[in-house]
């Protein structure tokens, strides 16, 4: 075989590269001090360590989320702690107020100091975290609570739904009470009288005949037209109210629906109840509201309906509560529209995990209570069950109204709702420790994949640093030898 020249440099060359990038790669796991630099230096090893990475950045976006509903979390848990002693002080003012050998002016300075714990306690409702409401549902961008008035009516005809709004403002209880018999907005006028301290002044005054509001100073109350009352001389006995400070809920609740109508039907629509998921409600034939309405509904996106519905006064009933129709520059409903309920949704959920979500606002009204105008609702009304706002506006009142009975009662009233707020507080307690657990196992997870990934991807420095020695020796080698064989001649052969 004849070996030639181009030969000759061409292996030469091959040799000098071969050596010189073993070199180089070498040198680079040193640098770089990773056995994977690049994934043609072990494309299974480059995969697993590119799995591990998106796995350890999941982790660190899961810890930002952890790390905001720890602090929300937080400020929770403060808060109710803070309003359960703030409770435990309105049981002391109470106990005290519920002695019947009290002076008028002792009563009206435990109002005072009752007030002030009121209004620490709709600071606390009102507690923030990076400037969202963490008592308001998902309507953070304001406050969960506002001061508001409200009434409580006594006598044998007026009731609480007689009372249409209130309106102003009044640092006082002021009790009205009737001295005429009749009814409100009727053809007679209507005598009344009104105490803003307690009873020790009066204001006597008319409601004049077609006229539904008593002004009280301050404020104003409009009753019903039509409602009965009572006057003083009636022998079934006397109607009055007291006009008292309260709490309004601002936030949202889970209740109540959005309706989104799609169709050419001339009418509005609105929602009313409790509802868990979506349903959508098909009109089935051409009618008017004023007739039958044939309705089919479906709860799983019009997947699968159900049929042979029928409705009148365009109220429809459907799971979770009604869908009622009015006329909105008509009265058709035609065949085919439908109109969907959209659940109204208060919890702000972020996931700390693969898996577990951690509810990290919550609605103040089930825990504080006070008064809430639910959706559709045409006036705001008190939360049901034990209701810390009402029970200390309550309170406030009877005190100011030397009402010792009513300071009896709101003094049972503050242990249920003692008891409510406590049990927001623990359930706020059981989404911290699910946290905690989470970031616990978290940070488990993190080592392990650290510990993995160093595993494939970093270089044995003391088997590294030998390697890299015996590839200098050899490119070396083949330099000096290269350079011997370049200058190799006939003449150095004969």
């Amino acid at each position: 075989m004849r070996v030639t020249n181009s030969m000759v440099y061409a292996s030469v060359i091959r040799n000098t590269n071969d050596a010189l990038a073993r070199y180089y790669a070498l040198n680079e796991q040193n640098a770089s001090e990773k056995r994977i630099n690049r994934p043609s230096d072990d494309p299974a090893g480059a995969a697993t360590v590119l799995a591990l990475r998106n796995h350890l950045a999941a982790l660190e976006q899961y810890q930002e989320n952890i790390d905001l509903a720890s602090a929300a979390l937080a400020a929770a848990d403060d808060a109710l702690a803070t309003v359960s002693e703030l409770i435990t002080g309105a049981k002391e003012k109470a106990e005290q107020g519920a002695t019947g050998t009290l002076s008028a002016g002792q009563r009206e300075m435990l109002a005072g100091e009752v007030r002030q714990l009121m209004e620490q306690m709709l600071v606390q409702a009102n507690t923030e975290y990076m400037g969202d409401s963490i008592f308001a549902g998902q309507n953070t961008d304001g406050d969960a609570y506002a001061l508001a008035l409200a009434a409580d009516v006594s006598g044998p005809t007026l009731s609480g739904a007689d009372v249409a709004s209130i309106t102003g403002d009044s640092a006082h209880s002021v009790r009205v009470e009737f001295l005429d018999s009749g009814t409100v907005g009727g053809a007679a006028d209507l005598g009344y009288r009104w105490s803003a301290d307690g009873g020790q002044t009066w204001t006597t005054a008319t409601l004049a005949a077609g006229d539904t509001a008593l002004a009280l100073g301050s404020c104003s109350v409009a009753l019903a037209a039509g409602a009965a009352v009572s006057g003083e001389a009636d022998a079934a006995g006397q109607s009055a109210l007291v006009v008292r400070p309260a709490a309004l809920y601002l936030g949202d609740a889970k209740d109540g629906a959005v309706v989104r109508h799609a169709g050419s039907s001339p009418v509005s629509a609105a929602a009313s109840g409790v509802f868990s998921a979506r349903v959508t409600v098909r009109i089935d034939a051409d009618t008017t509201l004023a007739g039958a309405v044939a309705y089919s509904y479906s709860t799983d996106g019009g997947a699968s309906w159900v049929a042979g519905n029928s409705a009148s006064g365009g109220v429809l009933t459907v799971p979770g509560g009604t869908l009622t129709l009015a006329p909105d520059g008509g009265a058709d409903l035609f065949a085919g529209d439908q109109f969907t309920l959209v659940p109204e949704q208060a919890d702000i959920a972020v996931n700390i995990s693969d898996a577990s979500p951690v509810v990290i606002n919550n609605v103040g009204k089930d825990i504080f209570g006070g008064l809430y105008q639910a959706p559709g609702a045409a006036s705001a009304d008190a939360v049901p069950g034990a209701n810390l706002f009402e029970t200390m506006g309550r309170l406030v009142a009877a005190l100011e109204t030397g009402d010792v009975d009513g300071v009896g009662q709101s003094l049972e009233d503050l242990d249920a709702a003692q008891e409510r707020v406590l049990r927001g507080a623990a359930s706020v307690g059981a989404r911290e420790t699910t946290v905690r657990n989470v970031e616990a196992a978290s940070v488990l997870r993190k080592e392990a994949d650290t510990r993995l990934m160093s595993a494939v991807e970093d270089a044995d420095l003391v088997t590294l640093m030998t390697r890299l020695q015996a590839a200098q020796t050899a490119y070396t080698s083949v330099v000096e030898t290269s350079a011997e064989i370049m200058t190799l001649s006939m003449a150095d052969l004969l």
